[in-house]
């Protein structure tokens, strides 16, 4: 890649920041550890945007919301290419994930109020099954392997917070935080076979 006078690379005016996401994709985990720490930054963008939207979701809701949306940042981030900061292109994806799940939100309510009765006289249909079986849920954390089946079954059966998985562990918050985010993009991709109803 060409480069200017200054050593920075023309047309790439976060070119450290393109270098940060590289090293942290090829597995550095000082270079994870960073970009976790950059990526501490969505929890507040998503409670300013969310407060400037008049605040329609619940705090549950919110927080699904923000772990849905550093998964999925940790998913394209491979698509990031250093035209901007890693925050300012982090801020955009938050907002756009924002907005689409107030669209999902608003979608659904106007299905179920216009399904309501369909779905009485048909309880058995397929549609009306859970998205995921149980069983399938725990046959891929234990295809996914350890330590991020283990992170992920903390997080969510045991509902304990980062901090004190990595207490357990004995290592820092953000490679906790890193390995789970990774954990549950691959495990998605595992279980994603035998998903219904997902979006298309």
């Amino acid at each position: 890649m060409a480069t200017g006078g200054d050593g920075e690379a023309q047309g790439v005016p976060h070119a450290s920041d393109l270098d940060l996401v590289s090293r942290a994709l090829a597995g550095e985990t000082l270079a994870i550890e960073l970009v976790c720490r950059r990526l501490d930054c969505v929890p507040a963008i998503l409670r300013d945007r969310h407060a400037r939207y008049g605040s329609p979701l619940r705090a549950d809701e919110l927080e699904e919301v923000q772990q849905e949306t550093l998964v999925a940042l940790w998913a394209k981030l491979g698509a990031y290419e250093g035209r901007a900061s890693l925050e300012t292109w982090a801020f955009r994806f938050t907002v756009l994930e924002l907005l689409k799940c107030f669209a999902r939100r608003d979608r659904r309510r106007n299905v179920l109020a216009d399904s309501e009765g369909e779905l009485e006289r048909a309880p058995d249909r397929e549609e009306s099954e859970p998205l995921l079986e149980p069983e399938r849920v725990h046959s891929g954390l234990e295809r996914l392997g350890p330590p991020a089946n283990d992170i992920i079954r903390m997080r969510h059966f045991e509902e304990r917070s980062f901090e004190e998985i990595a207490s357990a562990y004995g290592e820092p918050v953000n490679t906790i935080k890193a390995r789970y985010y990774r954990g549950l993009e691959r495990l998605r991709e595992l279980l994603q076979p035998h998903l219904r109803g997902e979006s298309r």
